[in-house]
């Protein structure tokens, strides 16, 4: 079995964190701008962090994750 690249471990967890903010976008909803802005953080955290890494427990580093908003 392959063993998941830093990358690949980030994908997941920013999809994980994803998945948990899609009741936002539900029809009966509004988005409000800083809800908006943290998903497309979110997204674009891939190419944002182009040194990311595991430290010696396997976490990941260099990731700077947005503040999730109130």
């Amino acid at each position: 079995m392959m063993k998941k690249t830093a990358i690949q471990e980030l994908r997941m967890l920013r999809n994980i964190h994803l998945s948990a903010t899609d009741w936002w976008g539900l029809s009966d909803r509004t988005m409000s701008e800083q809800q908006t802005a943290y998903r497309q953080a979110l997204r674009d955290l891939p190419e944002n962090s182009p040194d990311v890494a595991f430290d010696d427990n396997g976490n990941l580093i260099n990731v700077d994750w947005p503040e999730v908003p109130a």
